[in-house]
């Protein structure tokens, strides 16, 4: 509080201190005299009574009277020790008492020692409500808007108002109200009994003077200060405002719950015309007996919804009536007729039928600033009262409870809510879903019968879009996409909807955390085969999955391959084997506030992206990447300053490690590889600006969801597009796997990239690219297994293979550099894979090698037998023709030795 009347409080206070000083040492006397007094009295009793006892014994007289009395002197000994110790007790307990009772004034006194109490025109303000305006605003200080409250309240007079209404309030909430002066001393001390000791069932203890003061000029923190100035504050109203005063400004301030449009109401008169359609002053006995019912617990009670809808179960708050009108009877401010005859009256039939409330439409900006506000308030008090927000958040009915208390605050309390958005980004991501939202996918009408009316309704059916643009450093929201058309759907799918993250999950949920633990390199060779069988040998199911186009390459490929072409089973498999280790690949996500993935991460599926997520949180999670490991959460709301300016809530970033910032940058130079090698590659031809990009896209199970998400190194843009499905189930058609809803994506998310761009040109971060942490090396290895050369042992066989081939160049963690070849050297891989993707093919290889050596040998062994052949046959020829020419030489000259013969005999004759 800051009041005035300093002087005359501080006077309050010296009397309450005095009287109880003189109280607490008038007690001590007067119980130290009392006890005195008793035991000298006992004492004298006693020694009579001993000394009688010894002259009886010496006289030895054994007469009746003397048996008799000797009886009754034992009597009246155990009487008077008893009697003492009993009185000793009472008076023991009276001394705690009071100076139990003493340090309770004391302490009460200390409590509200440093308030300064409210004059008589605070008060009269205060309980009169008077409200200020709250307003919401871009980062800049440009008003997003006032905080449009649909808090409706009608201020009545005493005369205006049923005096069941007043009978009923007093006899429920507070029975001796036109006795007390604003406390009930008995009721305050059976509360704090209650509340010390836990025993017993809990009573408030509040007259309708201390909860009109609760309401109208103290906060909702539970603890004993406001408790004790609640009361001192109740005592304070009693002497300025008569009774009538009080119970109307109670009637005319306090919550009612929501009427048939939907509207938060305050006030009886609202109440009276909002759920019965009649003024206060005309309610019969059991609507007047309901409507006071509901204060207590205003939306519980309530027999509307948020939408002005009837309840299905008015259980609640027709309970509540009853126990009104029976306080009512008891008190004996109705008959017994009157009685009977109401608690038999069906008041469900008075409830007026839901009614159009004719306010004009928020959006998507104003209503997640509002939200976002209205929770941070609700964790401030939740930590007030020794709660956590994720416990509030896990009670509905305290969920509740808290969010329109604390949305009452947020309307009434002139506050200026600071948000992240950047006006001209903001505008151009909205410029983007005008422009294109027709072209994302058809609109479909559905029908349904309404069960309560039986008539045949039409939802309409737009193709959604959710987006997020994040600044990486800070976690900041500078702009989001919450839908097409706020009229026609209010859920936000940037932030409330959640959904199947598709292979957005990839680089989240296997691949950083792979390379994290050291399982795979980018290099590393993992296999694309039919997972089936290690699905069912981990989990006792088959679990049977292809790539896109329902394709299985059923080779080694690597594993920046396998991430940038989004192939499914090596995914799948590289999953499975963490599980198998033990390695717990979800924790990291776990790091990350993901909300709803508990039920799915220990399933294989989980890896391609089985579970449930908002786009808000799967953009922040692939932020960390460009963060260099660390996570950084999201938030909206900068701050939140009073109407004095002073600041009720600053936004404080914390950063947590997830990953190291060498893996970041691994998994970010493989997701480049998504724009620059994979099916997204075509996004260049749509986007007007150059920006170092790391991508990754996703589809959920049977084309339900298309996601894409990005980082440069200063900002994340995402991108979601799906149907809700509320009535019957749409998909977006695609038969023959051919991407094309994937690549309409890829343009509407360029299409905002380039808006943004255009409003903001240095936010994208154009000019920047991501940093490579000194831990990063690059290593040659052998292309074809991402090892180093080596030799292996077949197991089971004596066939030894030397591997060794192709190199290229890859990036490596300086602490997970490449290794020489082992046989296992495939991760995710089976026996199965080892054997059929790779070593059965380097034996098939040996054998060949050998089987075309020996070949050779024999090829060389048979060509240099032919060739010693020839070289035989021809020395033949040659020996032969040699032969042939020395026998035709010498036949030459046995010719001419007989034609000289002849001659010489010629001449001779």
């Amino acid at each position: 509080m800051n009041h005035s009347n300093r002087n005359q409080f501080e006077e309050v206070l010296d009397h309450i201190k005095t009287f109880f000083k003189k109280f607490y040492s008038n007690s001590l006397l007067f119980i130290k005299k009392l006890i005195n007094k008793d035991y000298a009295s006992q004492s004298k009793d006693i020694s009579q009574a001993k000394a009688k006892q010894r002259k009886r014994n010496k006289k030895q007289v054994f007469s009746l009277n003397q048996l008799f009395s000797k009886g009754l002197f034992t009597f009246n000994v155990a009487y008077g020790v008893v009697k003492t110790t009993f009185v000793t007790i009472i008076l023991f307990l009276c001394l705690l008492g009071f100076l139990g009772l003493g340090t309770g004034m004391g302490y009460f006194a200390a409590l509200v020692s440093e308030e300064e109490p409210p004059s008589e025109s605070d008060m009269s303000q205060a309980i009169g409500n008077v409200e200020l305006i709250s307003s919401l605003h871009y980062n800049d200080g440009q008003m997003i808007s006032e905080v449009r409250t649909d808090l409706l309240r009608t201020i009545v007079t005493k005369d205006e108002i049923s005096p069941y209404v007043i009978d009923g309030l007093v006899s429920t909430e507070d029975e001796y109200f036109y006795e007390h002066n604003g406390v009930v001393p008995k009721a305050v001390l059976r509360a704090l009994l209650t509340e010390v000791t836990g025993l017993g069932s809990a009573t408030g203890g509040s007259t309708i003077t201390q909860q009109l003061v609760k309401q109208q000029i103290l906060t909702n923190e539970v603890t004993f200060s406001r408790k004790a100035n609640e009361i001192l504050l109740a005592l304070r109203l009693e002497n300025y405002f008569d009774k009538d005063e009080i119970i109307t400004a109670y009637l005319n301030v306090s919550p009612f719950g929501r009427n048939s449009n939907g509207g938060n109401v305050a006030g009886i008169e609202e109440a009276a015309t909002g759920i019965f359609g009649v003024h206060a002053n005309e309610v019969n006995l059991p609507q007047a007996a309901f409507l006071v019912g509901l204060p207590q617990n205003p939306y519980t009670y309530t027999p509307y919804t948020v939408y002005g809808e009837k309840k299905e179960d008015f259980s609640d708050g027709v309970n509540r009536m009853k126990t009104v009108l029976t306080r009512m009877f008891e008190e004996q401010k109705i008959s017994e007729q009157e009685y009977n005859e109401a608690m038999q009256y069906d008041i469900t039939q008075d409830f007026i039928p839901a009614q159009n409330s004719g306010q004009n439409s928020h959006n998507y900006l104003y209503q997640q600033v509002e939200k976002q506000a209205i929770e941070i308030l609700m964790a401030q008090e939740a930590e007030k009262n020794g709660l956590t927000f994720e416990e509030v958040d896990a009670d509905v009915e305290l969920y509740n409870e808290y969010y329109f208390r604390n949305q009452n605050v947020l309307n009434t309390s002139g506050y200026k809510v600071t948000s992240t958005i950047n006006k001209d980004i903001y505008n151009a991501m909205q410029e983007a879903v005008n422009e294109y939202g027709e072209n994302i996918g058809p609109t479909f009408v559905d029908t349904y019968v309404n069960e309560e009316t039986g008539e045949t309704e039409e939802v309409i059916e737009l193709a959604q879009s959710g987006s997020i643009l994040l600044e990486n450093e800070t976690g900041k929201i500078l702009g989001f996409i919450g839908g097409r058309d706020f009229s026609i759907d209010q859920n936000d799918h940037a932030f409330d909807t959640y959904r199947d993250p598709g292979s957005t999950n990839k680089p989240l949920a296997v691949y950083a955390p792979a390379i994290e633990m050291n399982l795979i390199t980018p290099a590393s060779r993992v296999p694309d085969s039919p997972i089936g069988d290690q699905a069912t040998a981990y989990s006792g199911a088959p679990w049977n999955v292809t790539n896109i186009g329902e394709v299985v390459s059923n080779t080694l490929v690597t594993a920046r391959e396998a991430l940038y072409q989004s192939m499914n089973n090596p995914t799948g498999k590289l999953y499975l084997e963490m599980l198998e280790r033990g390695m717990e690949p979800y924790k990291y996500m776990d790091m990350m506030n993901y909300t709803q993935i508990d039920d799915d991460k220990a399933n294989a599926a989980f890896s391609l992206g089985a579970g449930r997520t908002s786009v808000a949180e799967q953009t922040t999670g692939f932020a960390t990447f460009a963060n260099q490991g660390d996570y950084v959460d999201y938030y909206l709301i900068e701050k939140i300053e009073d109407a004095d300016g002073n600041i009720v809530y600053q936004h404080e970033a914390e950063r947590r490690d997830v990953f190291s910032p060498e893996t970041a940058y691994l998994t970010v130079d493989i997701l480049r590889d998504v724009i620059n090698l994979g099916f997204s590659s075509q996004i260049k031809n749509y986007i007007n600006f150059s920006a170092d990009i790391a991508m990754k896209t996703g589809t959920s199970e049977d084309n339900r969801d298309y996601w894409i998400i990005a980082s440069t190194p200063t900002v994340t843009l995402s991108s979601w597009i799906g149907y809700n499905n509320a009535v019957e189930d749409h998909t977006f058609y695609d038969p023959y796997s051919t991407g094309a809803p994937s690549a309409n994506n890829m343009r509407y998310w360029s299409l905002i990239a380039n808006k943004i761009h255009a409003a903001s040109p240095e936010t994208l971060g154009t000019d920047q690219t991501f940093t490579r942490p000194e831990g990063i090396v690059e290593k040659e290895v052998v292309d074809e297994t991402g090892t180093l050369p080596g030799k292996v042992t077949i197991p089971g066989t004596n066939t030894t293979i030397s591997v060794d081939g192709k190199k290229k160049t890859e990036l490596f963690k300086a602490d997970n550099l490449p290794t020489a070849i082992t046989y296992d050297f495939s991760p995710g891989a089976s026996d199965k894979d080892l054997k059929q993707l790779y070593w059965d093919k380097q034996t098939q290889k040996v054998r060949e090698a050998e089987e075309k050596k020996k070949k050779e040998a024999e090829q060389k062994k048979k060509q240099e037998e032919e060739k010693k052949k020839a070289e035989e046959k021809k020395k033949e020829e040659e020996q032969k023709k040699k032969e042939e020419e020395q026998k035709k030489k010498e036949e030459e000259e046995k010719r001419k030795k007989e034609e000289e013969k002849k001659k010489e005999e010629a001449n001779n004759n």
